[in-house]
């Protein structure tokens, strides 16, 4: 019908481009009034698209497999918190569901393209960029940027169009298919998590480059207008640690409770933690705050190392999860070796979380002997040793040596070394942890085990309740962090709650109950002044619902069962603080969450039976 062919989504541009590199083709994909209102913008986007479209057992780093980037309704209005973009496909490093979300400036730049996402499919015969300008889209050869790394490809592109041009690059480790390569944008923001640079990397692709001139309009701007003013001053009040220490600022809350990653996981507190705590970064390393497009937040810290035998060393951080992760959990109190081997993985492009993991892990074969000093090539491989540190982070990212085989993340790694490895290696469903600790940290026990892409803590932000003893919605009502009880519903309610969030792409840190001012009122006032659509919050609960069910289905599909909704035996037999998880315990709060997620015993949803 007439009014059908003009049809045109407020806040949404109602097309997907999508990108067939194997025939070097683009097409722009239709997207109807119906698939937006139901799947609200990127997780959900990429929940309906990747279960249709993904059949079981297709190759991560295959032609078949796709890369979704993709933005919500709130990109490019002009708002703090609006700036996020996500990566979606099915992730080299776990087999199952990948997802990755970054800051900066593409996001919005992406949408004012005239597109709400970019599909990524096949694979090209030699090293191209994707430069998306408007409505004109070109594959270009890339064979001057392979190899180069991660931050100077990005440089280099900027100067072959403009600064204006928004940049997302692979560096030397997606080229050579490392499984938790990452992919860089802004010279120090990563879509970090499962290995997106490596989907990258298999198709051949160094990069995108956009540029978008078209205006983004809200439904309600007088509207927005005012919810945009109320929001910018309740951050300036309200959010003062990550203003001005960024994410580091938790690290000293999570060693006073236990829930610190030290060395391997074997302990929570560390001894070293004065030497890297947030206020000697802010006096001796921080020297300028950053923000992404239109935040008045700037959680982003530029840190550099001015003398000694790291000088030079410059990083957009670091933050919180690489902090721990190349400091204590590697049982190193050496602040400029941390920056420094943060600058190495940023320029490499790997996730700084699960390279601190598998640094930590190959420490202790090392000092268990299960690793010879032949085997790491000739590296005194110990915890402590941040020179050994960071050759390895440089082995991994180019696949020298031992790097080759760590290469592949802790589950895989620890199969091909054998001798009792896989007892040393953490992870859930093959994705290294972040730094909390689930043994004095009970609900995030949950939201690891149940978490789609792995152990992570974003689908849920368990660890904050669980820090605070704040409940997220319930004002009068404590969380105990060493009691098995009550985590089930509120896992259950902010596993909803952000996979909203992650659908509208909104940045979480202005999400944080008890800290960030929108909760679900104003995170179903935002949707409607941004898109014109009522919504409630049990509207929105329905759809989160449908997006995690969707999700789960994935995963089924790809031999996921109830089996794999656990923890890694470390956890579970090896104190911290007198704490371990109970194995029955956590299967109980399982089962729990299963029912409230309205799934059956074998954590399957209806669609799935």
């Amino acid at each position: 019908m007439f009014w059908e062919v003009l049809w045109m989504p407020v806040a949404y541009n109602g097309r997907l481009l999508e990108v067939d590199l194997s025939r070097g083709r683009t097409t722009v994909r239709r997207l109807e009034e119906g698939f937006l209102r139901r799947y609200i913008g990127g997780k959900g986007f990429a929940a309906r698209i990747l279960y249709d479209e993904l059949g079981a057992g297709v190759d991560p780093l295959g032609e078949d497999n796709v890369l979704l980037i993709a933005v919500g309704p709130v990109q490019g209005l002009r708002l703090s918190g609006a700036s996020r973009f996500s990566a979606f496909f099915k992730s080299p490093l776990t087999g199952i569901w990948g997802e990755s979300c970054c800051g900066g400036s593409f996001g919005p730049e992406l949408k004012r393209t005239g597109f709400d996402g970019v599909i990524i499919r096949g694979k090209s015969d030699r090293p191209v960029y994707l430069l998306i300008e408007d409505e004109h889209v070109e594959i270009r050869d890339a064979g001057e940027y392979w190899g180069v790394d991660a931050l100077e490809s990005e440089k280099m592109l900027k100067q072959e169009h403009s600064l204006r041009h928004q940049v997302l690059t692979i560096g030397p480790a997606g080229e050579r298919l490392v499984k938790f390569a990452c992919i860089s944008h802004a010279g120090g923001r990563q879509l970090g998590r499962c290995g997106a640079g490596a989907v990258m990397g298999s198709k051949k692709l160094k990069a995108v480059v956009v540029r978008g001139t078209g205006e983004v309009e809200a439904a309600n701007p007088e509207g927005l207008s005012e919810f945009k003013e109320w929001l910018e001053k309740e951050i300036l009040e309200r959010v003062y640690g990550l203003r001005k220490y960024g994410t580091p600022g938790i690290i000293v809350l999570c060693n006073r409770n236990g829930a610190l990653p030290t060395r391997n996981w074997t302990a929570g507190e560390f001894e070293g933690l004065d030497k890297i705590e947030p206020k000697v970064l802010r006096e001796r390393y921080m020297k300028e705050d950053r923000a992404c497009y239109a935040c008045v937040l700037a959680c982003g810290k530029l840190s550099v190392v001015e003398s000694g035998p790291y000088a030079g060393a410059r990083v957009e951080g670091p933050e919180y999860e690489t902090l721990f992760a190349l400091g204590p959990l590697c049982g190193v109190d050496n602040p400029e070796a941390i920056i420094k081997a943060n600058e190495v993985c940023d320029r490499l492009g790997l996730d700084t979380i699960t390279a601190g993991n598998v640094v930590a892990f190959a420490m202790e074969l090392s000092e268990r002997g299960i690793l010879s000093r032949e085997d790491v090539g000739g590296l005194e491989l110990r915890f402590g040793n941040y020179e050994a540190m960071i050759r390895l982070l440089e082995m991994i990212g180019r696949r020298e040596g031992i790097g080759d085989v760590l290469a592949e993340g802790v589950r895989e790694a620890s199969r091909r070394i054998g001798r009792g490895a896989e007892a040393f290696a953490v992870h859930v469903k093959g994705l290294e942890p972040p730094g909390y600790d689930p043994r004095n940290l009970k609900g995030v026990a949950l939201a690891y085990a149940v978490s789609c892409r792995g152990a992570c803590h974003l689908r849920h932000m368990a660890y904050r309740p669980n820090l605070t003893g704040e409940h997220p919605f319930k004002p009068d009502v404590e969380v105990d962090r060493l009691s098995y009880e009550g985590h089930a519903e509120i896992v259950k309610e902010q596993e909803d709650f952000y996979t909203l969030v992650d659908s509208m792409i909104f940045c979480k840190f202005h999400c944080l109950p008890t800290l960030g001012p929108v909760l679900w009122d104003e995170l179903c006032r935002l949707y409607e002044l941004t898109t014109g659509w009522e919504a409630s919050k049990a509207w929105m609960t329905e759809r989160a619902n449908e997006i995690n069910d969707l999700i789960r289905a994935f995963n089924l599909r790809e031999g996921i069962t109830t089996k794999d909704d656990t923890l890694p035996e470390r956890l579970f037999s090896h104190p911290v603080r007198g704490e371990v998880v109970d194995r029955d315990q956590l299967k109980r709060m399982v089962s729990e969450f299963y029912r409230l997620r309205g799934w059956d015993e074998e954590g399957r949803p209806k669609l799935s039976r």
